[in-house]
Protein backbone atom coordinates (compact mmCIF):
# COMPACT_ATOMS: atom_id res chain seq x y z
CA UNK A 1 0.00 0.00 0.00
CA UNK A 2 0.93 3.54 0.51
CA UNK A 3 0.33 4.61 3.90
CA UNK A 4 3.80 5.48 5.62
CA UNK A 5 5.10 3.45 8.56
CA UNK A 6 7.19 4.58 11.40
CA UNK A 7 10.77 3.56 10.28
CA UNK A 8 13.26 5.79 12.59
CA UNK A 9 14.91 2.51 14.76
CA UNK A 10 15.16 4.69 18.56
CA UNK A 11 11.24 5.02 17.86
CA UNK A 12 9.49 1.67 20.04
CA UNK A 13 6.16 0.58 18.91
CA UNK A 14 3.50 0.54 21.53
CA UNK A 15 1.49 -2.66 21.55
CA UNK A 16 -1.14 -1.01 20.02
CA UNK A 17 0.73 0.13 16.85
CA UNK A 18 2.43 -3.38 17.43
CA UNK A 19 -0.93 -4.94 16.67
CA UNK A 20 -1.94 -2.54 13.92
CA UNK A 21 1.44 -3.29 11.75
CA UNK A 22 0.42 -7.20 12.28
CA UNK A 23 -3.04 -6.26 10.80
CA UNK A 24 -1.43 -4.59 7.97
CA UNK A 25 1.06 -7.51 7.42
CA UNK A 26 -1.67 -9.73 6.82
CA UNK A 27 -3.82 -7.85 4.71
CA UNK A 28 -1.21 -7.10 2.18
CA UNK A 29 -0.62 -10.97 2.04
CA UNK A 30 -4.36 -11.11 0.57
CA UNK A 31 -4.90 -12.29 -2.35
CA UNK A 32 -6.38 -10.31 -5.02
CA UNK A 33 -6.75 -10.32 -9.20
CA UNK A 34 -8.32 -8.35 -11.86
CA UNK A 35 -8.35 -8.15 -14.97
CA UNK A 36 -6.95 -5.96 -18.43
CA UNK A 37 -6.63 -5.80 -21.86
CA UNK A 38 -3.83 -6.38 -24.51
CA UNK A 39 -3.93 -4.82 -27.43
CA UNK A 40 -1.01 -6.13 -30.07
CA UNK A 41 0.07 -3.65 -32.75
CA UNK A 42 -0.64 -6.21 -35.22
CA UNK A 43 -3.94 -6.32 -36.34
CA UNK A 44 -3.98 -9.27 -37.30
CA UNK A 45 -3.72 -10.35 -33.86
CA UNK A 46 -6.61 -10.68 -31.32
CA UNK A 47 -6.97 -8.23 -28.30
CA UNK A 48 -7.44 -10.62 -25.27
CA UNK A 49 -8.33 -10.18 -21.70
CA UNK A 50 -5.16 -11.10 -19.01
CA UNK A 51 -5.93 -12.07 -15.45
CA UNK A 52 -3.47 -10.73 -13.01
CA UNK A 53 -3.02 -12.24 -9.68
CA UNK A 54 -1.24 -10.77 -6.89
CA UNK A 55 -1.45 -9.90 -3.34
CA UNK A 56 -2.98 -6.71 -1.83
CA UNK A 57 0.44 -5.35 -0.82
CA UNK A 58 2.24 -5.80 -4.54
CA UNK A 59 -1.02 -4.62 -6.49
CA UNK A 60 0.28 -1.42 -6.94
CA UNK A 61 3.53 -2.30 -8.66
CA UNK A 62 2.82 -5.87 -10.17
CA UNK A 63 0.85 -4.39 -13.40
CA UNK A 64 4.09 -2.38 -14.41
CA UNK A 65 6.42 -4.56 -13.60
CA UNK A 66 4.66 -7.12 -15.67
CA UNK A 67 4.74 -5.03 -18.51
CA UNK A 68 8.29 -3.79 -18.17
CA UNK A 69 8.84 -7.53 -18.90
CA UNK A 70 6.93 -7.76 -22.20
CA UNK A 71 7.94 -4.85 -23.43
CA UNK A 72 11.60 -6.03 -22.74
CA UNK A 73 11.30 -8.94 -24.19
CA UNK A 74 9.96 -7.30 -27.35
CA UNK A 75 13.44 -5.84 -27.87
CA UNK A 76 15.80 -3.27 -27.37
CA UNK A 77 16.65 -0.31 -29.98
CA UNK A 78 18.78 -1.20 -33.16
CA UNK A 79 19.34 1.26 -34.92
CA UNK A 80 22.49 3.26 -33.94
CA UNK A 81 21.11 6.54 -35.26
CA UNK A 82 18.01 6.28 -33.52
CA UNK A 83 20.29 5.11 -29.94
CA UNK A 84 22.33 8.54 -30.61
CA UNK A 85 19.22 10.58 -30.89
CA UNK A 86 17.77 9.29 -27.35
CA UNK A 87 21.10 9.23 -25.89
CA UNK A 88 21.48 13.32 -27.06
CA UNK A 89 17.78 13.39 -25.98
CA UNK A 90 18.38 12.35 -22.56
CA UNK A 91 21.76 14.48 -22.17
CA UNK A 92 19.14 17.72 -23.06
CA UNK A 93 16.35 16.75 -20.99
CA UNK A 94 18.87 16.51 -17.71
CA UNK A 95 20.57 19.66 -18.08
CA UNK A 96 17.22 21.58 -18.33
CA UNK A 97 16.44 19.74 -15.05
CA UNK A 98 19.61 20.61 -13.56
CA UNK A 99 21.33 17.46 -13.64
CA UNK A 100 24.32 16.77 -14.53
CA UNK A 101 26.22 13.32 -16.86
CA UNK A 102 29.78 12.81 -16.92
CA UNK A 103 28.71 12.12 -21.01
CA UNK A 104 30.11 8.20 -20.71
CA UNK A 105 28.83 6.09 -23.42
CA UNK A 106 28.69 3.20 -21.02
CA UNK A 107 26.17 5.09 -18.61
CA UNK A 108 23.71 6.59 -21.44
CA UNK A 109 23.82 3.32 -22.82
CA UNK A 110 22.24 1.97 -19.64
CA UNK A 111 20.03 4.77 -19.62
CA UNK A 112 18.92 4.38 -23.18
CA UNK A 113 18.48 0.29 -22.50
CA UNK A 114 16.57 1.03 -19.43
CA UNK A 115 12.81 -0.12 -20.33
CA UNK A 116 10.12 2.34 -18.76
CA UNK A 117 6.53 2.09 -19.45
CA UNK A 118 4.81 4.99 -20.66
CA UNK A 119 1.25 6.08 -19.33
CA UNK A 120 -1.81 7.44 -21.18
CA UNK A 121 -4.34 8.76 -18.89
CA UNK A 122 -7.85 7.82 -20.77
CA UNK A 123 -10.18 8.41 -18.06
CA UNK A 124 -8.09 10.25 -14.94
CA UNK A 125 -8.94 9.62 -11.13
CA UNK A 126 -10.94 12.91 -10.71
CA UNK A 127 -13.37 13.34 -7.71
CA UNK A 128 -16.01 13.90 -10.38
CA UNK A 129 -15.35 10.28 -11.44
CA UNK A 130 -15.40 8.63 -7.75
CA UNK A 131 -11.72 8.21 -8.58
CA UNK A 132 -12.00 6.11 -11.12
CA UNK A 133 -8.94 5.65 -13.86
CA UNK A 134 -8.77 4.36 -16.83
CA UNK A 135 -5.14 4.06 -18.05
CA UNK A 136 -3.49 3.11 -21.91
CA UNK A 137 -0.03 1.63 -20.90
CA UNK A 138 2.62 1.71 -24.02
CA UNK A 139 6.36 1.27 -24.53
CA UNK A 140 8.14 4.00 -23.22
CA UNK A 141 10.82 3.35 -25.88
CA UNK A 142 8.26 2.61 -28.98
CA UNK A 143 9.46 5.55 -31.18
CA UNK A 144 13.49 4.65 -30.59
CA UNK A 145 12.81 0.87 -31.33
CA UNK A 146 10.92 1.75 -34.42
CA UNK A 147 8.24 0.37 -33.47
CA UNK A 148 4.55 -0.01 -35.99
CA UNK A 149 1.67 2.19 -34.99
CA UNK A 150 -0.83 0.42 -33.36
CA UNK A 151 -3.70 1.45 -34.70
CA UNK A 152 -6.55 -0.23 -32.15
CA UNK A 153 -4.94 1.43 -29.22
CA UNK A 154 -4.56 4.85 -31.43
CA UNK A 155 -8.20 4.91 -31.92
CA UNK A 156 -9.16 3.78 -28.33
CA UNK A 157 -7.01 7.29 -27.59
CA UNK A 158 -8.91 9.42 -29.87
CA UNK A 159 -12.30 8.32 -28.98
CA UNK A 160 -11.18 9.30 -25.31
CA UNK A 161 -10.37 12.90 -26.28
CA UNK A 162 -6.65 12.31 -26.02
CA UNK A 163 -5.88 13.99 -28.92
CA UNK A 164 -2.45 13.48 -31.58
CA UNK A 165 -1.62 10.20 -29.41
CA UNK A 166 0.15 7.67 -31.81
CA UNK A 167 0.42 4.31 -30.00
CA UNK A 168 3.70 2.48 -31.27
CA UNK A 169 4.03 -0.69 -30.10
CA UNK A 170 2.26 -3.46 -27.75
CA UNK A 171 -0.60 -2.04 -25.25
CA UNK A 172 -2.06 -2.35 -22.35
CA UNK A 173 -5.42 -1.05 -20.80
CA UNK A 174 -6.33 -1.31 -16.94
CA UNK A 175 -8.77 -0.10 -14.42
CA UNK A 176 -7.90 1.48 -11.19
CA UNK A 177 -9.42 3.54 -8.02
CA UNK A 178 -7.16 5.87 -7.05
CA UNK A 179 -7.37 8.23 -4.53
CA UNK A 180 -4.04 9.12 -3.25
CA UNK A 181 -4.96 8.99 0.07
CA UNK A 182 -6.05 6.02 0.47
CA UNK A 183 -4.54 2.44 -1.14
CA UNK A 184 -4.72 2.01 -4.96
CA UNK A 185 -7.45 -0.53 -5.87
CA UNK A 186 -7.15 -2.61 -9.19
CA UNK A 187 -10.52 -2.78 -10.94
CA UNK A 188 -11.36 -5.04 -13.78
CA UNK A 189 -10.72 -3.77 -17.24
CA UNK A 190 -12.46 -6.55 -19.65
CA UNK A 191 -12.86 -7.19 -23.46
CA UNK A 192 -16.52 -6.29 -23.01
CA UNK A 193 -15.15 -2.78 -21.89
CA UNK A 194 -14.14 -2.12 -25.58
CA UNK A 195 -17.62 -2.71 -27.17
CA UNK A 196 -18.57 1.11 -28.55
CA UNK A 197 -21.23 1.19 -26.58
CA UNK A 198 -19.34 0.74 -23.14
CA UNK A 199 -20.76 3.28 -20.67
CA UNK A 200 -16.95 3.86 -19.71
CA UNK A 201 -16.78 6.11 -22.92
CA UNK A 202 -19.55 8.67 -22.28
CA UNK A 203 -17.61 8.99 -18.79
CA UNK A 204 -14.60 10.10 -20.54
CA UNK A 205 -16.54 12.33 -22.52
CA UNK A 206 -17.86 14.21 -19.71
CA UNK A 207 -15.07 14.09 -17.67
CA UNK A 208 -13.19 15.59 -20.48
CA UNK A 209 -15.86 18.34 -20.34
CA UNK A 210 -14.68 18.97 -16.81
CA UNK A 211 -10.99 19.43 -17.80
CA UNK A 212 -11.09 21.40 -20.72
CA UNK A 213 -13.68 23.87 -18.34
CA UNK A 214 -11.12 24.00 -15.75
CA UNK A 215 -8.32 24.60 -18.16
CA UNK A 216 -10.09 28.15 -18.78
CA UNK A 217 -10.29 28.99 -14.97
CA UNK A 218 -13.84 27.48 -14.14
CA UNK A 219 -14.01 26.04 -10.86
CA UNK A 220 -14.14 22.36 -10.78
CA UNK A 221 -17.49 22.15 -9.33
CA UNK A 222 -19.29 24.59 -11.71
CA UNK A 223 -17.34 22.49 -14.42
CA UNK A 224 -19.11 19.81 -13.42
CA UNK A 225 -22.37 20.93 -13.08
CA UNK A 226 -22.09 22.24 -16.73
CA UNK A 227 -20.41 18.77 -17.81
CA UNK A 228 -22.94 16.94 -16.11
CA UNK A 229 -25.96 19.21 -17.99
CA UNK A 230 -24.40 18.43 -21.38
CA UNK A 231 -23.99 14.95 -20.50
CA UNK A 232 -27.62 14.39 -19.76
CA UNK A 233 -29.42 16.93 -22.76
CA UNK A 234 -27.15 14.94 -25.20
CA UNK A 235 -28.28 11.56 -23.81
CA UNK A 236 -32.00 11.79 -23.14
CA UNK A 237 -32.61 13.25 -26.74
CA UNK A 238 -30.12 10.87 -28.81
CA UNK A 239 -32.09 8.97 -30.93
CA UNK A 240 -31.57 5.84 -32.19
CA UNK A 241 -29.72 5.37 -35.59
CA UNK A 242 -28.28 1.92 -35.45
CA UNK A 243 -25.05 2.78 -34.88
CA UNK A 244 -22.86 2.44 -31.64
CA UNK A 245 -21.29 5.65 -29.21
CA UNK A 246 -18.13 5.39 -31.07
CA UNK A 247 -16.63 3.63 -34.05
CA UNK A 248 -15.58 -0.10 -33.39
CA UNK A 249 -12.20 -0.52 -31.62
CA UNK A 250 -11.57 -4.00 -31.77
CA UNK A 251 -12.62 -4.47 -35.10
CA UNK A 252 -12.47 -0.78 -36.60
CA UNK A 253 -14.79 0.03 -39.98
CA UNK A 254 -13.10 0.98 -42.82
CA UNK A 255 -12.39 4.47 -43.25
CA UNK A 256 -15.01 4.77 -46.06
CA UNK A 257 -17.42 3.12 -44.19
CA UNK A 258 -16.53 5.06 -41.53
CA UNK A 259 -17.48 8.85 -43.42
CA UNK A 260 -20.12 7.15 -44.81
CA UNK A 261 -21.64 6.45 -41.09
CA UNK A 262 -20.33 9.95 -40.24
CA UNK A 263 -22.54 11.38 -43.08
CA UNK A 264 -25.78 9.60 -42.19
CA UNK A 265 -25.79 10.41 -38.60
CA UNK A 266 -25.22 14.25 -39.75
CA UNK A 267 -27.74 13.90 -42.31
CA UNK A 268 -30.31 11.99 -39.34
CA UNK A 269 -29.37 15.77 -37.22
CA UNK A 270 -30.49 17.90 -40.02
CA UNK A 271 -34.14 15.97 -40.05
CA UNK A 272 -34.52 16.41 -36.56
CA UNK A 273 -33.17 20.21 -36.46
CA UNK A 274 -36.16 20.53 -38.86
CA UNK A 275 -38.34 19.04 -36.72
CA UNK A 276 -37.51 21.16 -33.83
CA UNK A 277 -35.27 18.72 -31.72
CA UNK A 278 -32.60 20.93 -31.20
CA UNK A 279 -31.28 19.13 -28.71
CA UNK A 280 -31.45 15.67 -30.82
CA UNK A 281 -29.78 17.15 -33.55
CA UNK A 282 -26.92 18.45 -31.68
CA UNK A 283 -26.29 14.93 -29.95
CA UNK A 284 -26.74 13.66 -33.88
CA UNK A 285 -23.73 16.15 -35.14
CA UNK A 286 -21.63 15.63 -31.80
CA UNK A 287 -21.99 11.69 -32.82
CA UNK A 288 -21.34 12.84 -36.04
CA UNK A 289 -17.20 14.44 -35.03
CA UNK A 290 -16.75 11.29 -32.67
CA UNK A 291 -17.29 9.30 -36.15
CA UNK A 292 -14.82 11.76 -38.21
CA UNK A 293 -11.82 11.99 -35.33
CA UNK A 294 -11.75 8.30 -34.90
CA UNK A 295 -7.98 7.15 -35.88
CA UNK A 296 -7.20 7.20 -38.54
CA UNK A 297 -8.65 10.68 -38.75
CA UNK A 298 -9.86 11.48 -42.46
CA UNK A 299 -7.91 14.91 -43.59
CA UNK A 300 -9.69 15.39 -47.23
CA UNK A 301 -12.65 15.11 -49.25
CA UNK A 302 -16.07 14.76 -48.47
CA UNK A 303 -14.97 13.89 -44.99
CA UNK A 304 -13.55 17.29 -44.31
CA UNK A 305 -16.79 19.10 -46.00
CA UNK A 306 -18.80 16.80 -43.35
CA UNK A 307 -16.82 17.75 -40.58
CA UNK A 308 -17.40 21.64 -41.15
CA UNK A 309 -21.00 21.08 -41.66
CA UNK A 310 -21.28 19.26 -38.03
CA UNK A 311 -19.24 21.45 -36.37
CA UNK A 312 -21.09 24.74 -38.01
CA UNK A 313 -24.61 23.19 -37.51
CA UNK A 314 -23.97 21.77 -33.72
CA UNK A 315 -22.82 25.72 -32.91
CA UNK A 316 -26.39 26.38 -34.52
CA UNK A 317 -27.68 24.51 -31.99
CA UNK A 318 -25.61 25.36 -29.09
CA UNK A 319 -26.85 28.89 -29.78
CA UNK A 320 -30.70 28.03 -30.24
CA UNK A 321 -29.78 26.19 -26.50
CA UNK A 322 -28.30 29.19 -24.89
CA UNK A 323 -24.98 27.74 -24.80
CA UNK A 324 -22.73 30.67 -26.45
CA UNK A 325 -19.18 29.64 -25.48
CA UNK A 326 -20.01 26.45 -26.63
CA UNK A 327 -21.11 28.02 -29.52
CA UNK A 328 -17.75 29.58 -29.69
CA UNK A 329 -15.94 26.39 -29.18
CA UNK A 330 -17.17 24.80 -32.72
CA UNK A 331 -16.87 27.84 -34.44
CA UNK A 332 -13.32 28.10 -33.88
CA UNK A 333 -12.54 24.62 -35.30
CA UNK A 334 -14.33 25.18 -38.48
CA UNK A 335 -12.37 28.64 -38.56
CA UNK A 336 -9.18 26.50 -37.82
CA UNK A 337 -9.86 24.68 -41.13
CA UNK A 338 -11.83 27.59 -43.19
CA UNK A 339 -10.62 30.61 -42.26
CA UNK A 340 -13.41 32.46 -44.38
CA UNK A 341 -16.49 30.23 -43.79
CA UNK A 342 -18.86 33.18 -43.31
CA UNK A 343 -21.74 31.27 -41.06
CA UNK A 344 -19.13 30.12 -38.93
CA UNK A 345 -18.01 33.51 -38.63
CA UNK A 346 -22.00 34.80 -38.24
CA UNK A 347 -22.65 32.21 -35.60
CA UNK A 348 -19.56 33.25 -33.47
CA UNK A 349 -20.10 36.70 -33.91
CA UNK A 350 -23.77 36.10 -32.39
CA UNK A 351 -22.55 34.18 -30.02
CA UNK A 352 -19.99 36.83 -28.62
CA UNK A 353 -22.90 39.26 -28.63
CA UNK A 354 -25.03 36.92 -26.68
CA UNK A 355 -22.08 37.08 -24.12
CA UNK A 356 -22.26 40.58 -23.98
CA UNK A 357 -18.47 40.91 -25.72
CA UNK A 358 -19.79 43.59 -28.67
CA UNK A 359 -16.37 44.41 -29.63
CA UNK A 360 -15.29 41.33 -31.30
CA UNK A 361 -18.72 40.54 -31.98
CA UNK A 362 -19.13 43.20 -34.54
CA UNK A 363 -15.28 42.45 -35.53
CA UNK A 364 -16.24 38.84 -36.59
CA UNK A 365 -19.90 40.04 -37.97
CA UNK A 366 -18.30 42.51 -40.23
CA UNK A 367 -15.51 39.50 -41.60
CA UNK A 368 -18.20 37.29 -41.79
CA UNK A 369 -20.19 40.05 -44.63
CA UNK A 370 -16.84 40.78 -46.47
CA UNK A 371 -17.05 37.55 -47.03
CA UNK A 372 -20.58 37.26 -48.01
CA UNK A 373 -21.90 40.95 -48.35
CA UNK A 374 -25.79 40.01 -49.87
CA UNK A 375 -26.10 38.09 -46.48
CA UNK A 376 -29.09 39.43 -45.47
CA UNK A 377 -29.54 37.57 -41.82
CA UNK A 378 -25.52 38.72 -41.59
CA UNK A 379 -26.43 42.09 -42.23
CA UNK A 380 -29.14 42.07 -39.30
CA UNK A 381 -26.82 41.20 -36.91
CA UNK A 382 -24.39 43.40 -37.65
CA UNK A 383 -26.18 46.29 -37.42
CA UNK A 384 -27.90 44.68 -33.90
CA UNK A 385 -24.24 44.34 -32.34
CA UNK A 386 -23.45 47.65 -33.59
CA UNK A 387 -25.77 49.34 -31.53
CA UNK A 388 -25.33 47.18 -28.79
CA UNK A 389 -21.29 48.11 -28.97
CA UNK A 390 -22.73 52.04 -29.37
CA UNK A 391 -24.45 51.88 -26.55
CA UNK A 392 -22.08 50.35 -24.11
CA UNK A 393 -19.01 52.70 -25.21
CA UNK A 394 -21.75 55.65 -25.40
CA UNK A 395 -24.98 54.75 -23.31
CA UNK A 396 -27.03 55.42 -26.46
Amino acid sequence: GRRRRCSVPSCPMTSEEDAMSVEEIASAQTPVSFKYVFIPCDDAEPVTEVVMKTTKGEVLGCLLDALRAHYIKRGKITSVARRQELKDEMVKQMKKQGQTSDGSDQMMDLMADSQTVDIVPLIPALKPGGYISVTLYVDDKGSAKELPMNNRATALAAACGVASTDVLGDAFVARAYDNESEDMERHDFTRMDLEPDAAWFREAARLKHVLVQTRVGVTQDDAVVVADQDAKLLMEHAEADGLPFIPPIEHPMPMQERVAAAESIRSKGNALFKEGKVAGALSAYEKTLRYLDCHPAPSAGPAVTCRVAALGNAAMCRLKLDQPKRAIEACDKVLAIEKKNAKALFRKGSALRALGEFETAVEALQAASEIAPGDAGIKAELAKADKDLKKFRYGW
